[in-house]
């Protein structure tokens, strides 16, 4: 019952890697930015901070209250004294003409707002990042799954061969233990190399919620085999586009507005503000007609006020002055973050450049290596049928042809992490910038 449940399952995965549809690298991308769940986290707290520009624009514009009240007064107590009934309402506007504090506020909620924007965009070229690596590995994992059941199954021909060839004395004792040792050995690399792809599979559906049998293999023709800037336009593009230099830009702008916040508050603020009101009030004893039994006509009495509010700051213990102080050295200290950020990105640049050089060259000596080692063992097949080589030189190179197979998968896939990896330091990952991979 065990076997048929293993089969059954077995059977399912193949099927539907057979019907699913290919998914390419930019359709996998697409679908975790809707499927991530932190993804969706980020985009709500970036729409949350944008409010921030908002919320300082708006303490600059005026304000206006209205106020109203209505009022009865009672006197039980005396035997010629009738009730009172009184209304009020009154409309206030305050306008700051000069408020560096307001000013400040409204520079700081600009340069969150942006802050929150760049932080978005650096969640989407992590996600980008995290899916391409986890589409290359399921590639390279399928590579490396094949080559490890490919060699098995001819470390398994020529362990079966040699026993054969053992019980009519045509073979010795040790060519059938190298054998069975090189059987064994391939299978625990198939059963390793059939975990990791699992492992693989899980990272990828974890973060697209599609199928891992269904990616589409990379086509290496379609990319170029030299990075599209020079070394020096790579670096200077990281120096502007660079997402973590730019976040520690708009950092440093909220730092400036924290110490124009901090000074603004030794100097005066201005205002102008005007109201507007009326009261009345009516006597229970009045004759009057429904609209004075209502309003009141008894009193009545208007006001009207405007003028200018100015207030100087003198001395706050000295409190302020300290804030002032604190401001200046955390913007120094973002300025030096602007430093640290381009340094890292120059040098993650450089590396990034130099491994797409080099990963050219180490694609195309593994190749050479896998075309020799496949040369060598139809070489020592043959010298081995002539009596020039022994069973064990041939196993040997085998194991070596298939090691040069791994190599080659694993220079490949180091070359495509390495082209994203340059996007990602020069500013320039997107999904647009995926279709590279597939000839889109």
């Amino acid at each position: 019952m065990k076997n048929f449940s293993n089969k059954f399952i077995l059977l399912s995965t193949l099927v539907v890697s057979m019907t699913a549809p290919a998914t390419t690298l930019k359709e996998a991308v697409v679908a975790a930015f809707t499927y991530d769940s932190a993804l969706q986290s980020d985009r709500a707290t970036t729409k949350a901070d944008k409010q921030r520009y908002w919320q300082g624009v708006s303490g600059m514009l005026p304000s206006v209250n209205l106020q109203g009240g209505w009022n009865r007064q009672e006197q039980p107590s005396q035997k010629y004294q009738t009730g009172v009934t009184r209304h009020s309402y009154n409309v206030e506007m305050q306008q700051p003409v000069f408020d560096m504090a307001k000013i400040a506020a409204w520079k700081k909620g600009d340069a969150i707002a942006n802050t929150s924007e760049a932080q978005f965009f650096q969640s989407q070229q992590k996600l980008i990042t995290d899916v391409s690596e986890a589409y290359f590995s399921v590639l390279y994992q399928q590579e490396v799954l094949q080559a490890a059941q490919s060699a098995t199954q001819t470390f398994k021909s020529q362990y079966t061969s040699l026993q054969s060839g053992l019980r009519n004395g045509q073979n010795t004792r040790t060519d059938v233990d190298e054998a069975r040792a090189n059987y064994d050995l391939a299978q625990a690399k198939q059963i390793q190399a059939r975990n990791d792809l699992l492992l693989a599979g899980e990272a990828f559906r974890k973060l697209t919620g599609t199928i891992p049998e269904g990616v589409e293999p990379i086509n290496f023709q379609c990319i170029a085999p030299e990075p599209a800037l020079t070394l020096n336009q790579a670096v200077s593009a990281a120096q502007r586009n660079n997402i973590a230099v730019k976040i520690a830009q708009l950092q440093t702008e909220q730092a400036s507005a924290d110490v124009l916040a901090a000074d603004g508050a030794h100097l005066p603020t201005v205002s102008v503000y005007a109201s507007y009101g009326k009261n009345w009030s009516r006597n229970d004893a009045d004759n009057n007609v429904l609209y004075d039994a209502i309003f009141g006509t008894r009193s009545k009495s208007s006001n009207l006020q405007y003028g200018v509010s100015v207030s100087v700051p003198l001395f706050s213990g000295g409190g302020q002055l300290s804030q002032s102080f604190e401001a200046a050295y955390r913007k120094e200290a973002a300025k030096d973050n602007i430093t640290e950020a381009q340094r890292k990105a120059i040098q993650d640049t450089r590396s990034a450049w130099l491994s797409i050089k080099n990963g050219v060259a180490l694609m195309q000596a593994q190749k050479h290596a896998v075309d020799s080692a496949q040369q060598k063992v139809k070489s020592i097949q043959y010298e081995r049928n002539m009596g020039l080589r022994t069973t064990t030189d041939e196993l040997d190179a085998q194991q070596k042809y298939y090691e040069s197979l791994r190599d080659y998968s694993e220079a490949k896939y180091k070359f495509l992490a390495a082209i994203l990896q340059l996007s990602l330091y020069t500013g320039s990952l997107d999904i647009d910038s995926l279709d590279i991979f597939q000839c889109r």
